[in-house]
Parts: C-alpha cells; sequence; structure tokens
C-alpha cells in the first residue's frame, strides 16, 4: 500500500463525473477566458470570505505584479515579508525593483513575528507582506494596527490559508489586499496554476481589472497591462471544488486531530494549529527528519520537506547580502519542518501506519 501525500488522484476520482463534464463544457466555449466560469468563480470566491469582488488570474506571481502596478510600487520601495515562505512574494517585488527587507517568524505558528516587524521599518518602505504558512495566519490585527501607525500597505498572502478564520473573519479579508492561490499544491486548488486577489477599494480593483487583460477595454488599449487571466476550464474546475471545500476541510480537521492525539505524547514537536485553520497540512518538527523520510519512504508513505533552506540563503538572493544566522527561527525550521499526509480522502487505516511508523525508534 503506497500512501500518497496529497489527495489529487482520489479527488479526481471522486468526483470524476463532475469534473470531466466541466472540462468539456470549457473547451466548446468560443473564448478561452472570462467569459462564463470566470465571472462565476469571482462571485463564489468573493461570496465565500465575505468580499465585495475578486478577481481571478493565471498565477499568484501576477497577481502580485496587479497589485503592485495599482499601487504603484517602484525601484527604491521598501517590502517587509518573510524569509521562510515559497518566494513568490518575493520575486514579484524584486521584478517591480523593490528591496525586501526580511522579518524572522514564530517558532510556534510560523508566521511573522510581530515584535521584529517595526525595526524593519523604514522611510522607504511601502508594504507588509504577512505570509500563511501551513493554514496558520499570522496575527493580521496587530500587523494592521502598525501599518496602519505609519501609513503602510498590508497584503495578505493567502496563499496556503484560503478557508481558515481569524477573529471569525475568513482569510482573503484580513486586510485591505490580499492574494490567494489555486497551484495544484494549495488547499483550494485547479488542474493547473491560478490565483485570485481581493483588493477593497473600487477603484483599485477596477484598475486591476484593466491591467489583467493586457491594459483593454475591449478592443481598445487603455493602459500598458499584463497577459494574467485564467482560463475558463481552470476557473471551471477551482469553482467545482471550491462548493465541496468546506467538507474537505472538516475532513482534514479529523484527521489533523488524529495525528494530535496520537503523537501528543511522543517526542515529535507538534504544530499549533488554530481551530480555525483550514488545516492544508499537517507540519511537524523533527531534528532527526532525513531518517524519518528515508524510514517512511521505505513504507512507502510519502512526506513532504517545505522548505530545504529559508529564502535568504538561496544563491538567487545573495545578493542581499544576508547571511547564516540572521533569522535563527527561519533557519532551524527549514531544517526540521516536515509535512505529513493531511488530506480529505486519507483513510484511518493509512492513517495509523503513518502514525505507527512515525512512533517507530
Amino acid at each position: 500500500m503506497t500512501i500518497d501525500f496529497n489527495a489529487k488522484q482520489r479527488q479526481y476520482e471522486a468526483h470524476k463525473e463532475a469534473i470531466d463534464g466541466l472540462l468539456l463544457q470549457s473547451i466548446t466555449y468560443g473564448s478561452a477566458t472570462s467569459r462564463k466560469s470566470i465571472p462565476q468563480l469571482e462571485k463564489d470566491l468573493a461570496a465565500y470570505v465575505g468580499a465585495e469582488d475578486a478577481i481571478v488570474c493565471n498565477t499568484q506571481f501576477n497577481a502580485f505584479i496587479l497589485l503592485f502596478m495599482v499601487l504603484g510600487l517602484k525601484a527604491g520601495d521598501e517590502v517587509i515579508t518573510s524569509p521562510l515562505s515559497s518566494g513568490i512574494a518575493v520575486q514579484a517585488s524584486l521584478f517591480m525593483g523593490a528591496k525586501v527587507i526580511f522579518v524572522d517568524v514564530n517558532e510556534n505558528d510560523f508566521t511573522l513575528d510581530v515584535e521584529q516587524i517595526e525595526d524593519a521599518i523604514t522611510e522607504r518602505t511601502k508594504f507588509i507582506i504577512p505570509v500563511s504558512l501551513f493554514g496558520n495566519c499570522a496575527d493580521m490585527e496587530t500587523i494592521n494596527a502598525l501599518a496602519l501607525q505609519h501609513d503602510l500597505c498590508v497584503i495578505e498572502d493567502a496563499a496556503e490559508s484560503f478557508g481558515s478564520r481569524q477573529n471569525s473573519k475568513k482569510s482573503c479579508q484580513l486586510s485591505k489586499l490580499a492574494t490567494t492561490s489555486f497551484h495544484p499544491d494549495m488547499p483550494l486548488n485547479g488542474l493547473g496554476n491560478g490565483a485570485a486577489l481581493f483588493i477593497q477599494d473600487r477603484e483599485l480593483r477596477a484598475k486591476a481589472r484593466e491591467l489583467r487583460t493586457q491594459g483593454k477595454d475591449g478592443d481598445t488599449y487603455r493602459s500598458i497591462g499584463i497577459e494574467a487571466c485564467m482560463d475558463e476550464a481552470q476557473a471551471a474546475v477551482v469553482d467545482f471544488k471550491l462548493s465541496i471545500f468546506d467538507d474537505e476541510i472538516r475532513r482534514r480537521q479529523n484527521a489533523a486531530d488524529n495525528y494530535t492525539s496520537a503523537l501528543k505524547e511522543s517526542s515529535i514537536k507538534l504544530p499549533l494549529l488554530d481551530p480555525q485553520s483550514n488545516f492544508a497540512y499537517y507540519p511537524v518538527c523533527l531534528g532527526n527528519r532525513q531518517a524519518v523520510v528515508a524510514r517512511l519512504s521505505q513504507e512507502n508513505i510519502e512526506t513532504k520537506i517545505p522548505f530545504t533552506q529559508p529564502l535568504h540563503l538561496h544563491d538567487a538572493f545573495s545578493f542581499m547580502d544576508y547571511a547564516v544566522g540572521d533569522f535563527p527561527v527561519s533557519e532551524k525550521l527549514a531544517n526540521e519542518l516536515l509535512l505529513l499526509p493531511l488530506h480529505a480522502y486519507l483513510t484511518p487505516e493509512e492513517q495509523n501506519k503513518i502514525i505507527t511508523s512515525l512512533l517507530h525508534e
């Protein structure tokens, strides 16, 4: 028996008829983008998170670029974010010519350490981008209050927290600006890439929509934009998966509770999981991570190492002049974090096998 890390194949098999029907229908439309499924997905995403509107894109990178364009990010501006992340917000910021300033994370929930943010703010700071990780949202209330004091924008990077809540508000509505991702590795995913951005200001939303389609209004170019439209087929699939998303969250929460109950007396460091999380992943911290990965692999249990090292230690970002030891918590977590299989289609028998293997010394 092989235990896969994710549920892609099982989810498809469980809903094959519906997904195949949507794909077939999508490819018969006269246009591949922005005709039927996309407006419906945007409506449903907005209703789900409690927003006025949503704007879907082809990638989260382009979602960030659109936000940066409408907000006027320019060379020399500074963006504060986490070194323990996918790097999408970082690369988009650098693409715009901005300078990225890293702030370390909390060891308990893996999100930005709010006590360190203020020391990183300068007269050139424009954005704070808190990155949600494994379903955990950063302390958005404190970050928003700090940003207000310094007249800064906060962009919630909600790629891994779509469906989570904080103080009874849905992720993607915890600040005035947010992006999320529908990449196949994300909690709500399509068959390929995809993303959405949420902008509370109506005029900025209209500008982002225009820029998303090469700056065109119909056949007339109104401004210089980018090509960031989502395909109809992707939109149809993501919209269908949104309809079953809350049920899948509940099932993942049950599996997460099982892990915690079985492992809480062990030496394995368990995550601090907010009960309002989307339970997208189940991270554990292991001092002997490689040995555990090898043992579970021998037993046909697939796991995932989320980070080999934090962003500031990658060669591509060496020009930023950070060094080993600058962000000790991120560096420690990158060496210890391991994600266990956690999805809505994980059987009790499979989970028992994973737990037994973890507890075997």
